[in-house]
Formats: structure tokens, sequence, C-alpha cells
């Protein structure tokens, strides 16, 4: 029955029900109380301690972007402004080794630096198709540069792809340009051979021509050899020289497109193009985005309150039981 009785006290003891716990709360209410302003002084003195930062945000949308998969133009944007181009553009820029105070020579500064840039960089797709660029510094003026220059490098990046897919096309044409200037060279030395050796200019119009004389001669008593070596020069070599007139009138036409095409090329290779329309333009911050000092330091000092609470628990609750454990063992 003692042994019962002792059972029963224990199990009353480390018993921990809504009653207990708030009679445990009034207990305590002096430490915790001591506790809750203290850590809320220290919590909110310690969010001065951290470096405030400023936000700007610029909105654009695309523009000449060609596509390339079955992306969109914004989301094309948005990968274009991620790029590794485009973040190495804006370290060297903004020295930003130095302006984060990342050691360039440490164990893992691009790890580090980029880690960094993911932090304070936000490149977002809009539900309206724009995108939108935001940016976290310590200086308000950084921030907004770094919205404009990161727009500048994402057409830097993009113009180089264009040009250089405009370089590569262009070394295809001019060798399809080569080819057909050969052979319409090639074609026109024949046509200069059917005329000197055959007196064949222009097949079309030397027929019909040459058919009323020829009538002509023959009523009028007869044909010379003269016409009769140019009838059989027409017979035999004038369906060559109509279709060799064809064909190098199908290879011009194909030549004039190809020098077209390359003209055009390198226009882009050399012209400025612009892939973005300006919405909404960057602009210093007036205020800090960033610490929220009030809702960071009540954070905090829940946090410390919670695990006040629960070491109280553990002292009102647990501790004789964990113990007497011990010394049973």
């Amino acid at each position: 029955k003692s042994t019962d009785m002792t059972s029963s006290g224990q199990n009353k003891q480390v018993r921990l029900d809504a009653i207990n716990f708030i009679k445990m709360l009034v207990k305590w209410r002096k430490q915790l109380t001591i506790l809750f302003v203290v850590s809320l002084l220290a919590s909110y003195a310690a969010t001065f301690l951290i470096t405030p930062l400023y936000k700007s945000t610029t909105v654009i949308y695309p523009f000449n972007l060609e596509n390339y998969s079955k992306e969109s133009s914004t989301e094309q944007m948005v990968q274009l402004l991620k790029s590794e181009d485009v973040r190495q553009e804006l370290i060297r820029a903004f020295n930003l080794y130095e302006h984060y105070e990342i050691d360039s020579t440490g164990a893992s500064p691009r790890y580090e630096m980029m880690l960094q840039l993911d932090e304070n960089i936000s490149v977002t797709k809009t539900e309206y198709e724009s995108v939108e660029i935001s940016i976290l510094d310590s200086d308000p003026k950084t921030a907004a540069m770094m919205c404009d220059s990161i727009i500048a490098f994402m057409d830097k990046k993009a113009l180089s792809l264009i040009r250089d897919k405009a370089k590569e096309n262009l070394i295809i044409i001019k060798m399809r340009l080569k080819e057909k200037t050969l052979e319409m060279d090639s074609m026109i030395n024949l046509q200069n051979q059917l005329s000197m050796k055959y007196g064949i200019l222009d097949y079309e119009n030397q027929v019909l021509g040459f058919s009323r004389e020829y009538y002509r001669s023959m009523g009028g008593g007869g044909s010379t050899s003269r016409m009769e070596t140019a009838k059989r020069n027409l017979e035999e070599k004038g369906n060559e020289a109509f279709s060799l007139k064809e064909n190098l009138w199908r290879v011009r036409g194909q030549y004039n497109d190809l020098k077209k095409e390359s003209e055009e090329l390198q226009s882009t290779i050399i012209k400025k193009i612009s892939f973005h329309n300006l919405v909404t333009k960057a602009v210093p911050a007036e205020k800090k985005d960033s610490p929220k000092r009030m809702l960071l330091s009540i954070l905090l000092t829940l946090s410390v309150l919670t695990i006040g609470i629960l070491v109280i628990i553990y002292q009102e609750f647990y501790k004789k039981q964990f113990d007497a454990s011990i010394a049973d063992n």
C-alpha cells in the first residue's frame, strides 16, 4: 500500500496538464517576466548590429528577343538576367568581393559570392509577363545603380548571342555566295562559247528572226549555206542555250537572295539593339527594407522565453523522476 501511494505520488508529480502548467507559470512569473524584459531589450539592441539593407526595384518587358526554344520571351529574359556572364559583369563593375567583404583568396570565394547574390538579387516573372528585378544593398544608391546595370549587362549578353549566331550564319552564307559565283561564272563561260562558236546569243529572239528570214529566202529561191549552218546550230545547240539561260537566271536569283541575307547579317553584327522596355525605373530607397527590428526582436524574445519555459517544465515535473531513474540504475 505504501508502495502504491509512492507510485501515485510520482505519477501526480510528473503529470503535466493545463492546470499544473498555469500554476507553474504563476509560480515562476517573476523570473519569466524578468527573462522576457531582458531578452526583449537585448534582442532589440542586437538588431542594431545588423547592417540595414535598402531595396530598389525595376520592372521591364522583353523586346527584340529571339525564341531559341519553347520558352517565352519573358522566361528567356529571366534566364539571361540570371546568367553567369551577367553576374560576373555585375561583380566586376561594383567590385562586389570588396563591397560584400568576401575574401577572394579564401577557400570558396565564388561559392560565398553566389550565395550573397542569391540573397540580395531577386529576378521574377510577373503575372503580366514582365520581369521584376529587386536588389538589396547597404547603400540605397548602389542598389538602384545595380538594377540599371544588370539590365544593361542583360542587353549586352543578348546582343552577344545574336551577334555570335549572325557571325556563324554569315560564314555559311559567304560560302554559298562563293559557290553561286563559281556556278554563274561557269554558265557565263558556256554562254560565251555558244556565242563565239555557234553564234547563239539570245535563242528565243534569234529563232523568231531566223524563221522569218529563212522562209523568206526559201520563197525567193532557196537558202544560203550560211543560213543552213545557222539553222543547224540553232537546232543542235538551241535547247542547250535556252536551258543555260534559264538556269543562269535562277542561280542569279539565288545569289541575290543570299547577298541580301548577307547584308542583313552584317547589319545585325554591327548594330546596337535594346532588348527591354522599361516600365518602372529603379530609384534609391528612402527607408530601409531590413532588418524589421521590432519583429525580429519579438521572435528572438519568444524563442528565449520558450526555452526558459521548457527548462522550468523540466525542473518542476521531470527532474526528480529523472534523478530517481539515475539513482535506481
